[in-house]
């Protein structure tokens, strides 16, 4: 017999052939979902890895300065006594070189306003453009898809964005847990809401490590916070319902302000909800570099009239992971606080000073 000859060999049908590539499909269909898992783990020991950094960061500046930074920095007007409402620099500037970025910090000019004609939108030919326009790495999380492209919403300086926001407490018109809270409240987070240029009667100016009475461990300082990648109005209303701020108007407790957080009861409104996370650098409350306890993560956002002015913006913390944010407390140590959080212990981790034990 010929053993060259191929006339009784037995070739692949074409339902066989098919079969085949249904297998395949099936297999990759089943390790897909499998590798995105472990990427997205990765990304997620990343971020947290970076929050450690920034809250590592923070605590250094309070140990050298006796006191936690502030959420907004600057002169205001030239003669640093106008009635700026904005055009100041973030409470992450000022630890810049606490997080191994001493070279930008250098590079800013401290002694004019972050924005231009006082206000958060930067023109291309500003001193600090370069600075402004600077990715820096550890204050993006990977899991969040950043676009850095932020002209439209901060200015031809297109600003570089940020995920992390730190712990503002509760909002001043919340009348606490059980309504037992006077208003306007006194601050009660980690990083001070200040305005630089004018004395709002809530504000306060120094917060100190020995002010965390509630313990640091059960005191949140930094979380997460999603991008705005909107590029126009339509898009920002589209984007993500996350990022979506709505109008607050009376005070409340913070459960029913948390409730009232939705479009059947309030309304959203595109500005509040275009500049979020947009730039690093400033101060404007509506960049959200502060946020509040809440809404439980991954919730919806709300705004006062005042938002603008006082910093009082009710932010709530998001991400990409799955279930949850990545949270600092403020004795540097980092958790997962997964968006099924008992309201109460979420509103405690919040407040520095309410009194109350926490119970997970």
């Amino acid at each position: 017999m010929n053993l060259f000859d191929n006339r009784n060999r037995r070739a692949f049908t074409l339902v066989e052939l098919l079969v085949v590539i249904a297998i395949i499909g099936i297999l990759i269909g089943m390790l897909l979902p499998a590798v995105q898992s472990v990427r997205e783990a990765a990304r997620r020991t990343s971020c947290s890895n970076k929050m450690r950094q920034l809250g590592l960061g923070v605590l250094n500046y309070e140990s050298a300065f006796g006191e936690f930074p502030v959420n907004q920095v600057g002169p205001g007007l030239s003669d640093g006594n106008g009635d700026c409402q904005s055009g100041y620099y973030s409470w992450l500037v000022p630890i810049l070189p606490y997080v191994e970025q001493t070279n930008v910090y250098d590079s800013i000019r401290h002694d004019i306003n972050n924005g231009s004609n006082c206000t958060y939108w930067m023109e291309a030919d500003h001193p600090n453009a370069a600075a402004a326009n600077t990715l820096i790495d550890t204050f993006l999380c990977p899991s969040d898809f950043v676009v850095h492209e932020t002209q439209e919403f901060m200015g031809p300086a297109n600003m570089a964005p940020d995920n992390y926001a730190a712990n503002a407490g509760w909002p001043a018109f919340s009348t606490g847990i059980n309504g037992e809270r006077e208003t306007p409240g006194k601050f009660n987070g980690i990083i001070p809401l200040v305005h630089p240029s004018e004395s709002v009667s809530w504000h306060d100016s120094t917060v100190r490590i020995g002010d965390v009475f509630d313990g640091t461990s059960n005191t949140a300082l930094i979380s997460e916070r999603l991008v705005q990648n909107g590029q126009t109005i339509d898009e920002v209303e589209s984007y993500d319902n996350r990022l979506l701020s709505f109008h607050l108007t009376s005070p409340e407790t913070l459960g029913d302000m948390a409730t009232g957080i939705n479009p059947v009861d309030s309304h959203s409104h595109a500005f509040e909800s275009g500049h979020i996370g947009r730039a690093w650098i400033s101060g404007f409350a509506l960049t959200a570099p502060t946020y509040t306890h809440v809404g439980t993560p991954n919730t919806p956002i709300g705004h006062f009239s005042t938002t603008q002015s006082d910093g009082d913006h009710v932010v709530t913390p998001s991400s990409r992971h799955a279930g949850g944010v990545n949270m600092v407390s403020v004795d540097g140590s980092i958790r997962f606080v997964t968006d099924s959080i008992n309201r109460e212990t979420w509103w405690k981790l919040g407040a520095r000073d309410d009194g109350q034990i926490i119970s997970e």
